[in-house]
C-alpha cells in the first residue's frame, strides 16, 4: 500500500505541493486520474477521429475540472506517495454537469459543499504546480488509463487556455506540458488477455489481481490503482521502458515524438525506431544488393504488434522531444526480427 494518501485543500496545499516536490526526485513517474462533472456530449464508439476529438473540446472548455489525483513512483514500483487536489470553483447549481455524473461522484464519497468552501483554487494551483514542473522537466513519465480527457483536463488547468482547435494542435500542447505519456488502455489492445483495450480500469485490475485501495471514482484512489497496474503490466509482459510512450487511447497524433535512429536489423532491412520509444517501423529495401531504396508507409494504420510469447524489442534511451503524428504500421509482408 502507498506510504502516503493525502488529501490537498487550500489549507495544506503549499505544503503538500512542496512535498510533491521532494518525492518527484525520487519518483519520477506520475500516474493521475481527473474527476469531471460528466460528459454533455457523448461520442459513439465508431465516430470519426475528428468527430471525436470535436467532441473532447467542447466537453472540456464547457465543464470544470473537480478534483486531480497523483501517484509517484519508480521503475521498480516502489510508490512515493498519492496526493488527492480538490478544486473550487464548481457549482452544482449554476454550472453544467451532467446529473447521474454528479450523483456517482457523491455516492462514492465526493463531497462537493466541502471543495466549495475549502478547495484549492485552480489559479493557485497552476502557479504551484508549474514551478514543481519546472524544476523536474524532462525527467517524469505521465501515466494514465484512458487519460485523453484527464489530460485535456490537465493541460487546460495548467495553461488557462481553451482546448486547441485540432488533434494535432493538441497532440503539440500535450507533448510540451507532459513531454512523456503512457497509457494503460492503449497498451492492453496488444496483450492477451485484456479484451482487446475493450476494457476499464477495474476490470483490468481484476485480471492482473492489482487491489484497489480507496474508492473507485476517487481521483487519488483511482491514480493508484493505475501506478500498481501499470508496474504489474511491466513485470508481467515483460516491458520495456519507453515502450508504447507518446499514445493517448483515442487520439491519433503522437505525442511528443521526434526523429528516429538506425539500430541493427537482419541484411535487407532498416528498422527505425522513435527517440521516443514506441513502435518500430520497418524500412525495407527492395534487395540486398541494391542502393538503399527504403521507403515508409504514410498511410494511418494501427500499431505493430509484438506477437507474444515473443519478447519485447529493446528500446533507445529519449532525449527532449518534439510531437509529430503517430508511425503507420510496418507493411504487413515483412517481418520484424529482434
Amino acid at each position: 500500500m502507498t506510504n502516503r494518501f493525502t488529501a490537498v485543500w487550500a489549507d495544506n496545499f503549499a505544503q503538500e505541493i512542496a512535498a510533491v516536490d521532494r518525492f518527484l526526485t525520487h519518483f519520477p513517474i506520475v500516474s493521475f486520474d481527473t474527476e469531471f462533472p460528466g460528459f454533455l456530449r457523448n461520442t459513439p464508439r465508431s465516430a470519426s477521429d475528428a468527430l471525436r476529438y470535436q467532441d473532447l473540446r467542447f466537453n472540456v472548455d464547457s465543464l470544470k475540472l473537480i478534483q486531480l489525483g497523483i501517484t509517484l513512483f519508480d521503475d521498480l514500483g516502489n510508490i512515493g506517495g498519492t496526493w488527492e487536489f480538490n478544486f473550487r470553483g464548481f457549482d452544482e447549481e449554476t454550472d453544467p454537469h451532467v446529473a447521474d455524473s454528479i450523483a456517482l461522484l457523491k455516492a462514492n464519497g465526493l463531497d462537493l459543499e466541502k471543495s466549495g468552501k475549502f478547495g484549492i483554487d485552480p489559479e493557485v494551483f497552476e502557479e504551484g504546480f508549474s514551478e514543481v514542473l519546472r524544476m523536474h522537466r524532462g525527467r517524469l513519465l505521465w501515466v494514465s488509463f484512458h487519460g485523453l480527457y484527464d489530460s485535456a483536463y490537465v493541460m487546460k488547468l495548467m495553461t488557462r487556455k481553451a482546448m486547441p482547435s485540432s488533434p494535432t494542435e493538441f497532440a503539440a500542447m500535450a507533448g510540451n506540458l507532459f513531454e512523456r505519456v503512457c497509457d494503460l488502455k492503449f497498451m492492453a489492445k496488444f496483450y492477451q488477455g485484456l479484451l482487446g483495450g475493450e476494457i476499464g480500469l477495474e476490470r483490468m485490475a481484476k485480471i492482473l489481481r492489482v487491489q484497489r485501495y480507496g474508492d473507485a471514482h476517487q481521483a487519488g484512489s483511482d491514480s493508484l490503482l493505475t501506478a500498481d497496474a501499470f508496474v504489474k503490466m511491466r513485470a508481467q509482459f515483460g516491458l520495456k521502458p519507453g515502450m508504447y510512450e507518446g499514445f493517448l487511447y483515442g487520439l491519433s497524433p503522437n505525442i511528443c515524438a521526434s526523429s528516429v535512429h538506425r539500430v541493427r536489423a537482419p541484411p535487407g532491412q532498416v528498422i527505425l525506431v522513435p527517440v521516443v520509444p514506441t513502435r518500430p517501423v520497418i524500412l525495407a529495401r527492395r534487395s540486398s544488393s541494391s542502393r538503399d531504396q527504403s521507403f515508409q508507409s504514410h498511410h494511418q494504420a494501427s500499431p505493430m504488434l509484438y506477437p507474444y510469447p515473443s519478447p519485447a524489442p529493446m528500446f533507445m534511451h529519449r532525449p527532449m522531444c518534439i510531437p509529430f503524428h503517430a508511425l503507420p504500421q510496418a507493411p504487413p509482408h515483412y517481418q520484424i526480427h529482434m
